[in-house]
């Protein structure tokens, strides 16, 4: 790579300009006389979920709690979400950890709550052949009201994750890519996880893990995603479909500290 190549890298990651709701950010605005906390995703179909770029993690290896600036496709600010996890399990067991995904609005008003409990045994595709090893998030939206989740399902080979309804009905499939590529080395890998009816057939979506760059990926953790879901979806199952592209994100791709 040469030097431009090098320094429009760091730019970009030195550069972060993801910005919590207090600062400057040009944020999307809400459709208007709809009140209700979803109502920004009635109109997208596809979400990039653009996780902030630690200094603590680049400079000193040790994982920080993460950052995410969620935008839609016109590059507006639609979320910001944050973590709340226990500093020794980031460290220790960072893809199995016990952790709060709060997404607030511009407002900085919480809308989606996305959380996961502490599971030692879980991880492999194998594992989550026995529900107490599987990974699951539930959501809640707003915060106190349950609407859905995410189960990782029994597999011999892929990461696939079942979306589910509030009755606890199947409504996706997830099914990963043969192979889950991380790091500096991984441009090549396509790294998509796509998204099926519950009958596994008809592909609907699908959530995609970016290539952020090679300074970005071997000095950090910070990735990048997109989701495609269907327009007309309820936006409720939005909601549990961004609380997918999340779990993927700590099941798969963090990392301990680096040494």
């Amino acid at each position: 790579m040469n030097r431009t190549g090098v320094m429009m890298q760091a730019n970009n990651m030195l550069g972060n300009n993801i910005m919590n709701p207090q600062q400057q950010q040009k944020w999307m605005d809400k459709p208007g006389g709809d009140q209700s906390p979803l109502a920004h995703l009635k109109s997208l179909n596809s979400l990039l979920a653009k996780e902030v770029v630690s200094l603590t993690d680049m400079m000193l290896g040790i994982p920080a709690q993460e950052k995410f600036g969620i935008f839609n496709d016109r590059g507006e600010q639609v979320y910001y979400a944050f973590e709340d996890s226990d500093f020794c399990e980031r460290i220790y067991c960072p893809k199995t950890r016990k952790f709060t995904l709060h997404i607030v609005d511009s407002s900085n008003t919480e809308v989606i709550r996305v959380h996961r409990d502490f599971k030692c045994c879980s991880g492999c595709c194998w594992c989550a052949c026995c529900e107490a090893c599987s990974q699951e998030v539930t959501v809640e939206s707003p915060p106190g009201t349950f609407v859905g989740s995410v189960a990782q399902e029994c597999s011999g080979w892929r990461m696939n994750y079942a979306i589910k309804d509030i009755s606890g009905q199947e409504v996706f499939k997830i099914v990963g890519p043969g192979c889950v590529c991380d790091g500096p080395y991984a441009c090549c890998c396509e790294n998509k996880f796509t998204l099926y009816s519950a009958d596994g057939v008809h592909e609907v979506g699908a959530i995609h893990k970016k290539y952020r760059g090679y300074l970005v990926e071997a000095m950090t953790n910070a990735d990048n995603f997109t989701i495609q879901f269907p327009l007309d979806l309820d936006v409720r199952m939005k909601a549990v479909a961004l609380g997918a592209l999340f779990l993927i994100d700590f099941s798969n791709y963090v990392r301990g500290q680096r040494r």
